[in-house]
């Protein structure tokens, strides 16, 4: 075999096989010290895409759980009004029972009449102001809607703005707020208004500028909608506007919005006569149906909330596990590579400092 003295080859593959180890020795503790398989692009291209998708998700699913128990407990607030709602309808049917009993004088129903006013004002008081962080719950306006899912449009929603219409013509106009179609009517005239105002606006603005446009060319400005309605007119015809909106105004309810609403030429629930009394039963058995079906809504979407939970606590978990085989690093297997590169970085070592002496043997040749 030749003998080299300018070109050691022996240490050169002693120095190469020396870097190959020290660089998987790096890998080793990079990957023991993270706790991760993949700690940049270069560990692993399409690991690392897979592992955001899924780090995405897992995130995603876990607020989503934290956003349906916010639903839940926005529910239960509702329902935990309605329930002593119910209390008091109950107490006022009762009350009126009594009323109706023949026994009773003037003076005893005035008595009784005298709960029955103070739980009626209670009852609307309740939907009134029973709210969850700032937002009124039963007043007739709330509608929710809660992402329950890792991605978009992967909601559930429960609507408190409509309900069973509790309008009577009868015993001074008994109704309840959010379970009545007033709220709603007055949401939806707020958002017709709106629209209506915003075209008024835009047209007045572009009348505006043609008008300074004639002004300046020295010519009379005629409005044209004033000359289609007089055109209109000698027709015989109703003139309408082509270019409004294409929307009607809302039906408007045709009673109040609450209990004893006076503005609107009602008075207190009464049980001060025995007919008054008689109605007064019938009346407030709707009503108690009324706030039941309410209730049971609400019953059924925490309960759908509630499996929407578990069913996403389970596929955090799969989701979570599928993360860890990408991501992760597996510690049986990164210590016995980080052994097996510390013995070869020693040997490769010890080779390097006995190949470095190799050329030295040409010394023995000179004698």
């Amino acid at each position: 075999m030749a003998l080299y003295v300018n070109t050691n080859t022996s240490s050169i593959n002693a120095q190469r096989q020396l870097m190959n180890s020290s660089k998987t020795l790096d890998t080793s503790y990079q990957r023991l010290s993270s706790g991760l398989r993949i700690n940049s692009a270069a560990d692993d291209a399409a690991g690392l895409q897979v592992s955001n998708r899924l780090t995405s998700q897992v995130n995603g699913l876990n607020q989503a759980v934290r956003n349906a128990n916010d639903g839940i407990s926005v529910a239960q607030t509702a329902e935990g009004a309605l329930d002593e709602t119910t209390n008091m309808l109950q107490r006022m049917r009762t009350l009126s029972i009594q009323s109706a009993n023949g026994s009773n004088s003037d003076s005893d129903r005035k008595a009784l009449q005298q709960e029955v006013g103070a739980l009626s004002t209670e009852i609307d008081r309740i939907a009134s102001d029973t709210t969850f962080g700032g937002r009124a719950l039963l007043d007739g306006t709330y509608a929710g809607v809660y992402q329950v899912g890792a991605d978009a449009n992967q909601t559930i929603s429960f609507d408190l703005s409509k309900g069973e219409k509790q309008d009577y013509a009868g015993n001074g106009g008994f109704t309840m707020a959010g379970l009545s179609s007033d709220a709603t009517y007055q949401k939806e005239l707020d958002a017709y208004n709106a629209e209506m105002s915003a075209y008024e606006n835009q047209k007045a603005e572009g009348k505006a500028q043609d008008r300074a446009i004639a002004e300046a060319n020295g010519d009379e400005y005629v409005d044209p909608e004033i000359q289609a309605r007089a055109d209109a007119e000698e027709r015989g015809e109703v003139y309408v506007d082509p270019n409004a909106p294409k929307i009607q105004p809302p039906e408007q309810p045709d009673r109040s919005k609450s209990f004893g609403d006076t503005s609107q030429g009602f008075s207190t629930p009464s049980v001060t006569t025995m007919a008054n009394a008689q109605s007064m039963i019938n009346i407030v058995d709707s009503m108690i149906e009324a706030v039941g079906s309410k209730r049971a809504e609400l019953g059924a979407v925490q309960n759908r909330l509630g499996s929407s939970i578990s069913n996403l606590s389970n596929i955090s978990e799969n989701v979570s596990a599928a993360r860890s085989r990408v991501r992760d690093a597996d510690f049986a297997e990164e210590t016995a590579k980080l052994t097996s590169s510390q013995i070869l970085q020693q040997a490769s070592s010890s080779i390097l400092a006995q190949a470095n002496q190799r050329p030295q043997t040409a010394l023995s040749l000179l004698g």
